[in-house]
């Protein structure tokens, strides 16, 4: 089936408020999802050898290559973000065999949730994805609600 004849993904939101992730990977994708998981509450670990200096400080980091130990059944949600395709295999291999959730992010196939474009103010959020079929238009659609979001709440805590 290709992406354009696909269902829509459905928009579940999960509670992450105070709830363990693992990111493994320190590089720009792993740096953005652990920032949009922060937002959310979520309490991160990150394991990688390096780190960009962008990587949020808020993040617990460990400083080291990946070990199939890192996985555990305490986890809500463990993202595959490095630059080996065999290792996010593997992670996704892992995730899965202790039923957690993974999103891997050079194989869509091996997502059980993907990170959409998020929009909020404070707990009032929305997001938009295009399950795949085209990153810049997700873009473009997150970037025009920005523009209103926060008048549109604004107003609606104001009738």
């Amino acid at each position: 089936m290709k992406n354009s004849e696909r269902p829509p993904f459905f928009p579940m939101m999960i509670d992450l408020n105070g709830r363990k992730v693992l990111v493994i990977g320190g590089g720009r994708v792993a740096s953005r999802r652990t920032e949009t998981l922060i937002r959310c509450g979520a309490e991160v670990t990150a394991v990688s050898p390096e780190f960009t200096e962008a990587f949020p400080s808020e993040a617990h980091k460990i400083v080291r290559a990946f070990s199939p130990d890192d996985i555990d059944e305490n986890l809500s949600l463990v993202i595959a973000a490095t630059d080996s395709r065999e290792i996010n295999h593997l992670i996704h291999d892992i995730a899965k065999s202790k039923s957690i959730p993974v999103n891997v992010s050079d194989c869509q196939e091996e997502c059980d949730f993907f990170f959409p474009s998020l929009i909020n103010s404070g707990p009032v959020s929305v997001s938009v994805s295009s399950a795949g079929i085209s990153s810049s238009l997700t873009r473009r659609l997150s970037d025009r609600l920005r523009k209103v979001w926060n008048a549109w709440i604004t107003e609606e805590n104001n009738p």
